[in-house]
């Protein structure tokens, strides 16, 4: 039986990262923090706005009984390998996940789309502003010093990135 080693590295906040091995050693860990002016430069990227507004055209689609991808009974195209039973079992279930892919959807037009893209600005914004910066995040764990370093120069977030402050940790056998 192979042993199997346990490794550990103390973060900025005191945290303890911990990786284990049965093949490899490790000698250095990557941590790094959420960069938030990256996450919210993302969450207002304009493009959102596109992607928000087709959405809601999907669903107003739906919701105007022009579902363009709705359920369909496969189960009646093969009469020779199932039952009629399962057939019309499957007939009732289609109806049913139809009809609930048009109540979601008259939900979720419920609003304008002006106020569905606006909604959807304000959750992601929101989002950031709820999570946490000042943790550290585990990238990686390396065996050399020199990969640690290249791992964690391409995560520094000069220039913004979604990581910042990426630092090299020693890692020890626990």
């Amino acid at each position: 039986m192979t042993k199997r080693t346990t490794f550990t590295a103390i973060d900025p906040n005191g945290v303890e990262h911990v990786r284990t091995s049965d093949r490899r050693n490790y000698s250095h860990t990557v941590v790094a923090q959420y960069n938030k002016a990256d996450h919210m430069n993302r969450a207002v990227d304009p493009n959102w706005a596109k992607t928000d507004g087709s959405n809601w055209d999907y669903h107003a689609k739906i919701a105007n009984g022009n579902d363009p991808y709705p359920s369909k009974c496969y189960l009646g195209n093969h009469p020779d390998k199932y039952s009629a039973e399962q057939i019309a079992e499957e007939v009732v279930t289609v109806a049913a996940t139809n009809a609930k892919r048009v109540e979601d959807a008259k939900t979720f037009v419920s609003i304008t789309r002006e106020e569905h893209i606006a909604k959807m600005l304000a959750d992601r914004i929101a989002a950031v502003e709820a999570k946490d910066y000042n943790g550290w995040h585990n990238l990686g764990w390396c065996g050399r010093r020199d990969l640690a370093d290249k791992l964690a120069s391409g995560k520094d977030g000069n220039g913004g990135g979604y990581y910042h402050n990426a630092t090299v940790l020693e890692a020890v056998i626990k």
